[in-house]
């Protein structure tokens, strides 16, 4: 029986990080394509969904204009011209930060903690896809995609990670075992956080 020879279009063979590149594009792709589903019904973009969720998220702790484009990867205009788009439609508010009453920290109002649940809800789909794997599957996944996120930092492509790996308080065990130092205890797989309060870059 005689193989069907590749075609111009198709996957290399072997080319295992590229074809692990081209998911994670294609899953990247997925998720924004059901977020911008969300920002059209509401008039929105998708950059100004990412700062609802984001404000919705808790972190940064002191959300700032600068701050908030920093954890997004947008130039402070970009996400200041977006911000104000939100407080029109009376989705975010301001208020003068504690240490700095020229600088403003935003939050989101009522109407903005709705929508933002909104967004999140939408990525059910992926959830329930990822539910279908198996806890050790999941487990593995996870420790893969946070590595994956640290070796994205460590060559600047992502600034802003809050990920256990990329955390000065992470570190190994002697038995092989994700440990934080902050919280002195090991971590199990399903206790690696992609999104913690607490990290702090390796790099401070």
């Amino acid at each position: 029986m005689t193989s069907t020879p590749l075609t111009a279009d198709a996957d290399p063979p072997g080319e295992v990080p590229s074809k692990i590149v081209a998911a994670i594009d294609r899953l990247s792709r997925a998720r924004r394509l059901h977020r911008q589903a969300v920002a059209s019904a509401h008039g929105l973009t998708v950059l100004q969904i990412e700062l609802l969720t984001t404000l919705s998220s808790g972190v940064p702790a002191e959300p700032s204009v600068a701050a908030l484009a920093r954890e997004i990867g947008v130039t402070a205009p970009t996400a200041s011209d977006s911000l104000r788009v939100l407080g029109d439609k009376g989705l975010v508010s301001h208020r003068p930060a504690e240490n700095d009453r020229h600088r403003k920290v935003m939050s989101l109002t009522a109407d903005g903690a709705r929508l933002a649940a909104e967004a999140e809800r939408s990525d059910h789909a992926a959830r329930e896809a990822v539910a279908r794997l198996d806890s050790t599957e999941q487990d593995t996944t996870l420790a893969s995609l946070l590595d994956i996120i640290a070796g994205f930092v460590d060559v600047g492509v992502i600034d802003v990670a809050r990920t256990c790996t990329t955390c000065r308080f992470h570190q190994m065990s002697s038995a092989g075992n994700d440990h934080c130092t902050l919280l002195q205890a090991d971590l199990a797989p399903a206790d690696l956080r992609v999104n913690c309060p607490e990290h702090v870059p390796t790099s401070a």
